[in-house]
């Protein structure tokens, strides 16, 4: 009957294990998106104001 209480026990901590594993990769997947996003915003940025100007560029 102990072994059953121990099995269910180390069950128990590879689940858990295994959830904190799952929110640590999507943490990581959340904060790359993020980081593509504001490099994309970025980019967005720099070329709005090379048109800005370009558009008073002597010729």
């Amino acid at each position: 009957m102990m072994k059953d209480k121990y099995w269910q026990i180390e069950e128990f901590d590879e689940f858990d294990d295994q959830l904190e594993t799952q929110k640590k990769k999507a943490n990581k997947q959340n904060k790359r998106k993020w980081r593509e996003i504001e490099a994309y915003k970025d980019r967005r940025r720099e070329q709005r104001e090379l048109a800005y100007f370009d558009s008073f560029a002597i010729i």
